[in-house]
């Protein structure tokens, strides 16, 4: 593929009632379930709108960003400040967990951290 060829703009090909139509249906499952709708939004984006596969994650991902955002004032609201904070171990070990440990799980190295004298699944 050269890249001399024009850009095109972009044109949706689905109308806007498919686009808000889905867009409320994930939002209506996703409430109802408490979560975001990511879950629903990706096999959407992929199926239903012909994103590519690593297009479709990006975009998924900032949305959930999105809904984090907007949700997070109203779950301030509506959860008070003391209950939050007789929980703060809870949210730093959640957030400990899933900080990358340096040293561990680079590229070309097991993520194993048995003995090796123990099994250890590797990739």
């Amino acid at each position: 593929m050269s890249t001399d060829q024009p850009l095109l703009p972009l044109q949706s090909t689905h109308s806007t009632p498919v686009v808000f139509g889905s867009g409320a249906a994930i939002g209506v499952l996703g409430g109802m379930i408490g979560l975001g709708g990511a879950e629903f939004r990706l096999p959407l984006l992929i199926g239903l709108f012909g994103f590519a596969a690593l297009s479709a994650v990006i975009l998924n991902k900032a949305m959930s960003l999105v809904v984090v955002l907007v949700a997070l004032p109203a779950r301030l609201a509506a959860v008070p400040a003391a209950d939050v904070a007789a929980r703060w171990p809870v949210a730093v070990n959640l957030l400990a967990g899933s900080l990358p440990v340096p040293g561990r799980a680079r590229p070309g190295r097991s993520a194993c951290v048995q003995p090796p004298s123990t099994r250890c699944w590797r990739p």
